[in-house]
């Protein structure tokens, strides 16, 4: 199925966004948020099912997420026809995501989260060892807060790169606005954030080709401020995908559906769960 890659990135965490603001804070806040409905809710297992634009059930693929009754582990384990199982453990220290582990073939991954005293995201610590290339790479994001607790700034650094300092700046009321990202000095990138009732709807950036501003992600909430439907739109503006969202009762994700330009289906996952 077209897309399930892409469905496996925003299930688990990892993320082809390139805002570092959207990836870091809000992906680990929607995270974290899923985490405490799973626990509200008493939910132990989710299970995921990939449905084709036939109608029919993707043949081999696999989603399972199972959380610890006592919330301290959640282990997801990603398999499709296509491409090598996927296992991803989340490790949580007094409710808070510590530690991520994704093993897939010969590659791990290990991200490590810190927080300040007032128990805001403060470090992020990646390092993914490759055990056939005999190869090691590590990354970690810096970040800092201003005095009412808006992200203000983070630094990038890693092995074999260069050093990225992102410098965020917020409105009167706390809201990220704008996100400009510098390497030795000189601006390389900036990312505009726009709000509607202090719902993040789209995420811009400036378009050389087209000589404009151009959304990269325009979102959608209901009533109960979830999100509904998410356009990505690829740099180029050759691509664009659309997601819609429906929701359980319990707040939990019931369905995910991708369409292309045409409105034809791409990718369907449709969500069941299990109680401890």
């Amino acid at each position: 199925m077209k897309w399930l890659l892409l469905f496996c990135i925003l299930m688990h965490g990892n993320s082809l966004w390139g805002q570092f603001y959207l990836n870091d804070i809000i992906g680990l806040k929607v995270s974290q948020e899923k985490y405490q409905m799973m626990r509200k809710s008493k939910i132990n297992k989710i299970i995921g099912n990939s449905i084709e634009a036939d109608g029919s059930n993707t043949k081999g693929f696999i989603l399972n997420q199972e959380l610890q009754i006592d919330g301290k582990k959640m282990t997801t384990t990603i398999a499709n026809s296509s491409s090598s199982p996927e296992k991803i453990t989340n490790i949580y220290e007094l409710s808070k995501l510590k530690r991520t582990i994704v093993n897939k073939s010969s590659i791990e991954t290990k991200t490590e989260y810190g927080y300040n005293e007032n128990g805001a995201l403060n470090k992020i610590t990646s390092t993914t060892i490759d055990s056939v290339q005999k190869k090691t790479v590590t990354e970690t994001h810096i970040w800092y807060y201003q005095p009412n607790g808006s992200p203000s700034k983070m630094i990038k650094f890693g092995n074999g790169m260069d050093t990225l300092t992102v410098e965020l700046v917020s409105d009167s009321s706390g809201l990220i606005i704008e996100e400009y990202w510098f390497k030795k000095g000189k601006k390389i990138e900036t990312y505009y954030y726009y709000y509607s009732n202090n719902q993040l709807t789209d995420v811009v950036r400036f378009n050389i080709k087209a000589n404009r501003l151009i959304p990269d992600f325009v979102y959608e909430y209901n009533q109960q401020n979830q999100l509904t439907s998410m356009i990505q739109i690829s740099f180029n503006g050759s691509a664009v995908v659309h997601w819609t969202y429906t929701y359980h009762s319990n707040g939990l994700r019931e369905t995910e559906t991708a369409r292309d330009k045409a409105k034809n289906i791409i990718a369907k996952i449709t969500y069941s769960f299990e109680r401890q």
